[in-house]
């Protein structure tokens, strides 16, 4: 069993032992011109200086640096995508084990699976499988890091048929913070492979390599519409009503609420059994407003909302039974402190988040909607206004039928991801920490805040 030294020689120390044993060209320090760009993550906040940053997929190089800041008692982060709200994927003064440049997607016609390394991009592997007609249910924004989105569970333009992006996962390669390096899948390491599947508490390890079962590319109609802000009540109501009882199965819809007003952004996959129909007479939209949009094409649609890169702190409420009170939405937004503040809407088929559940840690599979409140901003001045914004309009949801988050949108100090998991889960990952990561090296995320007795 690997120990942690609890007397740390601080950066200078991690960087000596480092360069005794890491190649120059995977070692980025301080001096570096390129670490400003190596450092920085999506959101801007979490402006953290690594003492070193590691850049390889080499076992040996990353079994020497893992080695290297346990030694010295060094914090770890893990970067994929980089785009955790929270900044997990960055840290002051450790050790920043990144993947980001690694995107490679490999296909295997023979077993209809794809292979990704840890810095793939959903655009990335949009593009790879599209073009040997598949896909895998995965995201909203092609920047966005597969690695992260599927530990999280992977909300997505399919989720109401196809479910999350962890239910597509076959396996994963994972190096130990004793050097060893295992595969996690539905037959070796289960427990782990369970967190793995949207567990939220990160992988107890380093994954270097995912493995995902794939689909046939869907056909879809979309249509994004905007609406007057007065009109976003009525709109809204009628879609909570549409998604009661499973309404719909093959649309996934979300409406977007802002100073601008209310636009609702709609994926159907098609055949849809005349779900096209009912939104277009619900939502009164013109007869030509949906259209045949090609899956990667609209797996990017939103990525220009989401750059440049800003200041930002997401709060995610879900509902497993309650609708949305629509009138505290309506306040939320007009008590915002910028234009940069949002409310969506996201509706799911529980029928499909249940049918996926078998394996799986994912703690949201009875909600029926969730509303993500994020902001964005740019000043560090503004920092207290947006976040305090953001944790009122929260509070206020729950407090009225609202159940837990989701971890992909929350920070280690949003209780509420906590409270969204059984006592057995909570037991799982405990025993998932003394297995795998008994010194808790890799502990920079949730799990850090998840359980308090965990050592």
């Amino acid at each position: 069993m690997y120990w942690r030294n609890t007397m740390t020689e601080g950066p200078a120390g991690l960087v000596r032992r480092l360069l005794e044993g890491v190649a120059p060209g995977n070692l980025i320090l301080p001096s570096a011109p390129i670490y400003d760009s190596a450092r920085l993550v999506y959101n801007r906040m979490h402006d953290k200086r690594p003492a070193a940053v590691v850049r390889t997929l080499d076992v040996r190089t990353l079994r020497i640096a893992i080695a290297a800041a346990i030694a010295n008692g060094s914090s770890i982060a893990v970067r994929g995508g980089g785009h955790h709200i929270g900044g997990f994927s960055t840290i002051d003064d450790g050790l920043l084990l990144d993947f980001s440049t690694f995107r490679g997607v490999e296909y295997d016609p023979g077993t209809h699976t794809v292979r990704i390394e840890p810095g793939a991009r959903l655009g990335d592997l949009d593009r790879a499988l599209a073009a040997v007609g598949r896909c895998v249910p995965a995201g909203t924004v092609s920047d966005t890091g597969v690695g992260g989105l599927t530990l999280g569970g992977g909300i997505g333009w399919l989720v109401a048929s196809g479910g999350l992006t962890c239910d597509y996962l076959v396996s994963a390669d994972i190096l130990l913070a004793d050097g060893a390096l295992i595969t996690a899948s539905e037959t070796e390491h289960t427990d782990l492979f369970r967190a793995l599947r949207g567990g939220g508490v990160g992988a107890f390890g380093v994954v270097t390599e995912f493995t995902f079962r794939t689909i046939a590319l869907p056909t879809i109609v979309t249509a994004s519409v905007a609406m007057p802000l007065e009109s976003s009540a009525a709109t809204i109501r009628r879609l909570q009503g549409l998604h009661r009882g499973n309404g719909l199965t093959r649309a996934t819809v979300a409406p977007v609420l802002s100073r601008a007003g209310l636009s609702v952004d709609i994926c159907v996959r098609l055949p849809d059994d005349g779900e096209i129909r009912v939104l277009e007479e619900e939502l009164q939209l013109m007869p030509d407003c949906m259209r045949l949009t090609g899956y990667v094409e609209w797996q990017s649609n939103f990525d220009d909302a989401f750059f440049p890169e800003r200041r930002g702190y997401w709060k995610s409420v879900h509902f497993d039974e309650s609708d949305v009170d629509l009138d505290q939405l309506s306040d939320a937004i007009e008590s915002a402190p910028s234009d940069g503040c949002t409310a969506m809407i996201e509706f799911y088929n529980t029928d499909t988040l249940q049918a996926r559940a078998a394996g799986s840690a994912y703690p949201r599979r009875n909600s029926r909607i969730g509303v993500l409140l994020t902001a964005r901003w740019d000043l560090p001045e503004d920092d207290d206004a947006h976040i305090a914004w953001a944790r009122r309009w929260a509070r206020v949801l729950r407090q009225v039928g609202g159940a837990t988050g989701y971890s992909n949108y929350s920070g280690t100090e949003d209780g509420g991801i906590r409270a969204g998991f059984d006592a057995d889960t909570l037991d799982l990952f405990e025993g998932l920490e003394r297995a795998y990561d008994p010194s808790g090296v890799f502990r920079n995320g949730h799990r850090g805040s998840i359980r308090g007795r965990c050592p």
